[in-house]
């Protein structure tokens, strides 16, 4: 089906070449004008981008980009193609498998591989001006990159961590400017949920029910030095005594009562803060920080919109803690644009969609972006833009603590086959996640649980492919 589908799109391509209008095909660098200037040469073309609502009001400002490229190249349409979170993925793959993929789209750095290996994602290391792709760093567009070849364009890394009560921190003893500043060990986190523990509060919840146990084990599996299911060298990592080390930290954590013996809903774990219900909870953005600071106003205002016996919250945004010998990163994920083959492919359209490609990921346009979901910018347009816009009122530490935790991010490592990745999703929906539940309970003991993963990792992937360490 690949090799018929890679055909199937060689054959468009090849035809549009043939019948294309205006004959040879230009050769102009996929360059962005600056601001206010405008190109008039070339032929029209009509651009198709495909995107959800990456912020509340993303697709109304995607028409107002659109009107504004269109000033910019007279001869260029951008056709805004509006999606839902719950369909998006689904479009995108129907229409791709058609030959008939939009000319951008918006995509998670993980479902890259797929479009890669079908021969639809174009290759922007070969289409697109270096000088456009030096201007985004590089431990985001190691994301986006397959091979050594860059397949997309970083929007953002969105980080993973803890956030937490930050009167609750300090009345527990916890400098929250030096942690935030400086990271903090596994010990002074211990101490910490242990003083913020009360009969009606728990020290540290994290979302954990049913699949998203794999979310503890991605976030908080950092503190052990776990950054990806795989090492750099491509063994299965959660064969490894870190995994060891993280269950024995749940194991510790469940029975001295400073976090639940259940799984935590994800739609509980802020919830459980702003009643203060839980000191720290997990997984954390900071974003959280606008959903908060409009309940405390919702709060202020009587006026029924808050949640349910919810008290005011000044919210701090927090690194995971390490262990011993562990050196400090965050999780993070990429989401960005990506450009396809289809059948309007020609040398000339290409170009024109590298130009789209780089307006809507750059300056301004991913500026907008990052300001919505309080991240710093993975570009140096982006960071110059985002400094001159009011971003409005945010707590500074948790705005610097976010831009360090960007810089701790490890990107998976390259290399990992479609084999690899399915054989350690089946581990962790079969083996990981219901003792994981079992764990919380203390119906089996971290060692227990650590020794059934070793088991079936090993028998799975073999021994030399094992992290053992």
């Amino acid at each position: 089906m690949k090799k018929f589908l890679a055909l199937s799109l060689a054959v468009l391509m090849l035809v549009s070449l043939l019948t294309a209008c205006g004959g040879a095909p230009s050769s102009a660098p996929a360059s962005t004008p600056a601001s206010g200037a405008s190109s008039t040469a070339g032929a029209e073309d009509t651009i198709t981008v495909l995107v959800p609502p990456v912020t509340n009001d993303y697709l109304e400002k995607m028409t107002e980009w659109a009107a504004e490229f269109h000033e910019m190249y007279p001869n260029l349409t951008m056709e805004v193609i509006g999606t839902s979170w719950d369909d998006h993925n689904t479009k995108l793959s129907t229409m791709a498998n058609a030959g008939e993929a939009p000319d951008i789209a918006e995509m998670a750095y993980a479902a890259i591989g797929t479009y890669v290996e079908n021969g639809t994602a174009l290759n922007l290391s070969e289409v697109m001006d270096p000088t456009l792709l030096a201007d985004f760093d590089q431990n985001a567009l190691d994301y986006m990159t397959i091979e050594g070849n860059v397949y997309g364009l970083p929007l953002y890394i969105t980080i993973q961590a803890l956030g937490a009560n930050k009167d609750m921190l300090t009345a527990a003893g916890v400098d929250v400017a030096k942690v935030q500043s400086s990271g903090w060990t596994y010990d002074e986190f211990m101490a910490a949920i242990k003083a913020g523990t009360t009969k009606d509060c728990f020290g540290f919840v994290f979302a954990n029910s049913g699949v998203t146990a794999s979310d503890f084990l991605t976030i908080f599996g950092v503190s052990a030095g776990l950054n990806n299911a795989f090492t750099s060298d491509l063994k299965y990592a959660y064969t490894s005594t870190k995994m060891l080390n993280l269950l024995k930290a749940v194991e510790e954590m469940t029975s001295s009562g400073y976090m639940p013996n259940y799984g935590v809903e994800a739609s509980q774990r802020m919830v459980m803060c702003e009643t203060g219900n839980a000191m720290i909870f997990g997984k954390a953005m900071p974003l959280f920080e606008i959903n908060i600071t409009k309940n405390n106003a919702a709060l202020e205002a009587n006026d029924g919109t808050a949640v349910e016996n919810s008290i005011p919250v000044n919210y701090a945004f927090l690194p995971v803690p390490t262990m011993e010998g562990v050196t400090e990163t965050c999780f993070g994920a990429v989401d960005g644009l990506v450009a396809f083959r289809n059948q309007n492919t020609t040398d000339e359209h290409t170009q024109n969609v590298m130009k789209a490609l780089y307006f809507l990921s750059s300056g301004e346009r991913a500026a907008y972006v990052d300001a919505a979901t309080c991240l710093d910018g993975v570009s140096k347009t982006s960071r110059e833009a985002l400094a001159t816009m009011d971003v409005g009122e945010r707590d500074q530490g948790n705005v610097d603590c976010a831009a360090r935790m960007i810089t701790t991010v490890i990107a998976p490592p390259t290399g990992i086959t479609a084999e690899q990745s399915a054989t350690a999703q089946q581990i962790m929906d079969e083996v990981i996640v219901p003792k994981f539940q079992a764990l919380l309970a203390g119906e089996v003991t971290a060692q227990a649980m650590y020794d059934e993963i070793v088991s079936k990792g090993t028998a799975a992937f073999g021994e030399a492919n094992c992290d053992l360490t």
